[in-house]
C-alpha cells in the first residue's frame, strides 16, 4: 500500500524544470519542456531542419532525438498519412521486436499538432541487465505541428514503465509551435 501512495505522489511531482524556445528562424518557433536533470541540445540539418536531443543525467540510459523537419511548400500530410509513415517505420523494428506487432500509439499534442508512435522491445535484450548506451527499446514516431512543420521521433529507453520514458514522452507531447 505505501507503495502505491508514493506512486501516486510521484505522479504529482512535475516533470519539468525549464521550458526552452528554440528559434526555427522563418518557421517560428518551438516550447519544448525538458524534463528536470536534462539537457537539450540542438544542431542543424542543412535547410532540412534541426536535430533536438534530449539527454538525462549520466545515471539514467535514456536519449530522446526530435528531428524538425520543414515541410516542402504544398506538401499535405492528413493524420492518416502520419499514421501510415509510423506504421511504414515500424517495419524497421517489429521483426527483432518482442511485441511482434505494430500498435500505433498518440503522443498528447496540443495546439491542434498530432503525433503517433509505436513501442518495440528488442527481444535480444529481455532479461539483461541494462548497459549504459544499449537501449532495450524504442518509441519511433512522428508529429505534424502544421502545414511547415513536421518532427521524427525517436525515444530511446530501457523501460516503457520507467520514469525516463514517461519524461522524454512528456516533453515531446509539451512541444509547442509558437510564432516570434
Amino acid at each position: 500500500m505505501r507503495t502505491l501512495i508514493a506512486l501516486a505522489l510521484l505522479a504529482l511531482v512535475p516533470l519539468h524544470t525549464r521550458a526552452d524556445t528554440i528559434d526555427l528562424g522563418t518557421h517560428g518557433a518551438l516550447n519544448l519542456a525538458v524534463p528536470k536533470g536534462w539537457k537539450a541540445t540542438t544542431s542543424t540539418q542543412a535547410d532540412v531542419g534541426l536535430t533536438i536531443q534530449l539527454t538525462p543525467p549520466d545515471s539514467v540510459n535514456a536519449q530522446g532525438l526530435i528531428t524538425l523537419v520543414y515541410v516542402p511548400k504544398g506538401e499535405v500530410t492528413s493524420k492518416g498519412d502520419v499514421d501510415e509513415k509510423v506504421l511504414l517505420a515500424g517495419d524497421n523494428y517489429v521483426d527483432q521486436s518482442l511485441e511482434k506487432k505494430k500498435t500505433l500509439r498518440s503522443f498528447n499534442m496540443g495546439n491542434g499538432a498530432y503525433g503517433s508512435y509505436c513501442f518495440f522491445t528488442d527481444a535480444l535484450l529481455v532479461g539483461h541487465a541494462p548497459a549504459k548506451g544499449n537501449f532495450k527499446a524504442v518509441a519511433s514516431g512522428i508529429v505534424w505541428f502544421n502545414a511547415d512543420l513536421s518532427a521524427v521521433v525517436s525515444l530511446l529507453t530501457d523501460d516503457e514503465k520507467g520514469p525516463d520514458f514517461a519524461a522524454m514522452l512528456s516533453a515531446v507531447s509539451s512541444a509547442r509551435l509558437v510564432s516570434k
